[in-house]
């Protein structure tokens, strides 16, 4: 992860804010399960809101890590599916999709068919309630999940799907919930690794969670925009939480002279320079408490 990325992103964030008029707002029609509601949200560009995306890693790609650190699987970290009745508004309804889509993507990289569908299926009704239901082939997935020959065309289509809802979102103007997605997402993946490496102490995990320090940073300014409206409060709060915990942990950028290489017959530079974490013991664990309290209490509202 190279700082030059994450500085690019938050000036991408000034400069957004900056242009909406500070005090500008718009009404943003927010649907819910019950009932319809109006709330008044930031015009944040879905520029800004598609920079946040791409700065957060994949599920997946801190799944295959965990995979790849010998981690036996563990369902009794994942949000069992039948919370999924307490998810009544639109606000609960999209931070769990994106909850159930990480652990979706942990499930497809252990290869566990059976719990794909119970998955599969919570996602589904979340997203028709979500009016974006469209984008989910829950045929094609269904049929997918009951083969392992077929896990990597599950994978696929799963990520599309949540790409494609997360566009939608942002393009009826419903950005907030776009956030929110992403946000439980963001955490349930951030919840796995942190209980993984309670078990099973890993190198190359711990540093990719001392790498969401810049992410978090990242995914803060944006909910801290809508922290007034319903629920998004209380996920805002819990992740200043887990920020304040992040904020100990020094992410130190290391220079290294660029290097020219001749790649397809094209002159590129190489930059080689790198970012390191620098993580206390005291401080990952304090980071694996906060994370597994705020999660959990973010769930079961």
């Amino acid at each position: 992860m190279k700082t030059i990325t994450y500085i690019s992103i938050l000036a991408g964030f000034a400069i957004a804010f900056s242009s909406c008029g500070g005090d500008k707002l718009e009404e943003t029609e927010t649907v819910d399960s019950s009932k319809t509601t109006l709330s008044a949200t930031p015009d944040i560009s879905a520029e800004v809101l598609a920079d946040l995306i791409q700065s957060i890693p994949t599920p997946l790609e801190m799944s295959a890590s965990i995979k790849e650190s010998g981690a036996k699987y563990n369902p009794k970290i994942l949000n069992d599916v039948d919370n999924i009745d307490k998810y009544k508004t639109s606000y609960k309804q999209s931070f769990n999709l994106g909850v159930y889509g990480a652990n979706l993507a942990y499930i497809n990289i252990y290869e566990k068919t059976l719990s794909s569908l119970e998955y599969l299926n919570a996602m589904r009704i979340l997203s028709d309630n979500l009016k974006i239901g469209q984008f989910f082939d829950f045929n094609s997935m269904k049929r997918f999940a009951g083969s392992d020959a077929n896990v990597d065309s599950l994978i696929y289509a799963s990520t599309m799907a949540f790409n494609n809802m997360d566009a939608e979102l942002r393009k009826q103007k419903r950005g907030n919930l776009s956030v929110l997605m992403i946000t439980g997402a963001w955490l349930e993946g951030l919840h796995v690794a942190t209980q993984v490496t309670k078990t099973n102490k890993n190198k190359t995990i711990e540093e990719k969670i001392g790498e969401q320090k810049m992410v978090l940073d990242n995914l803060f300014v944006i909910l801290d925009i809508y922290k007034d409206e319903p629920f998004i409060s209380e996920v805002t709060a819990g992740v200043k939480e887990i920020k304040n915990e992040f904020d100990k942990v020094k992410i130190e950028y290391i220079y290294k002279e660029p290097e020219s290489k001749v790649v397809n017959g094209r002159l590129v530079i190489v930059d080689n320079s790198t970012t390191e974490v620098v993580m206390t013991p005291e401080n990952l664990k304090s980071i694996i408490a906060v994370t597994d309290k705020v999660r959990n209490k973010l769930i079961a509202l």
